[in-house]
């Protein structure tokens, strides 16, 4: 039975592709949104995991990556579907690991982020953010919280004006469920894209880039119950 989501949901990394697409790209997209493969969500998962421990260790347990990495050497594919899977956490995992000298916390202490958390919800549009790390700094006596999103997806990798879209909404998602840790820093909010080999840091003016969000937010909750798989 295939699945569907009734309510407008899309990821914040799906979002900021939908936001710098034409027509035809954006159907796309909402169509995936609306009836999600399931196979989508798990492909990275030891990739993600491993590289959101090791941020949050600050970046010295180098065991953590290397333990995910014999671990999925090790493991015994079932399918070529499986094969694939494994191979490409793989690469994940080797991308990260000659991206190291380009991520930098700018003296905020890394956490993991929540497993589940709530969604930053626009015009009736439930973005799915959830950080895989989040960043926290005490400056002036005032804290100060960020967070790191990660993208893996070899075959759409994403561009600098993507990444200002997704820092822009992270920010929005701090201000909205992480204020008790602090106020939010745009500075502090980064995308680590695996698939491009590219770490982007937080734009600073995300105003204007919400309000384009906001706009096509309205626009996906108008589109939503017409669109067909």
């Amino acid at each position: 039975m295939t699945k569907q989501r009734n309510e407008p949901r899309i990821s914040v990394n799906k979002m900021a592709q939908y936001v710098t697409s034409r027509a035809t790209r954006q159907n796309q997209i909402l169509r995936t949104a609306k009836f999600p493969p399931d196979y989508i969500t798990a492909y990275y998962r030891e990739a993600a995991e491993a590289v959101a421990r090791f941020l949050a260790s600050d970046m010295t347990d180098f065991a953590i990556l290397d333990n995910a990495q014999n671990a999925l050497s090790q493991k015994a594919a079932t399918n070529v579907y499986e094969t694939r899977r494994i191979g490409g956490n793989i690469d994940a995992l080797e991308t990260f690991a000659g991206m190291l000298d380009d991520i930098n916390f700018g003296g905020a202490t890394p956490a993991l982020g929540a497993t589940t958390a709530p969604h930053l919800t626009i015009k009736g549009v439930s973005i799915s953010v959830r950080p895989e790390v989040t960043l926290h700094l005490q400056k002036k006596g005032e804290g100060l919280v960020g967070g790191i999103k990660l993208h893996f997806v070899k075959t759409e990798p994403l561009d600098a004006e993507q990444a200002g879209y997704i820092t822009a909404m992270m920010c929005g998602y701090c201000k909205d469920h992480l204020w008790q840790k602090g106020a939010a820093l745009p500075d502090h909010c980064m995308v680590i894209d695996l698939a491009s080999a590219q770490v982007y840091p937080g734009v600073k003016s995300t105003k204007a880039r919400m309000k384009e969000v906001e706009n096509a937010c309205g626009q996906i909750a108008s589109l939503w119950p017409s669109v067909t798989k």
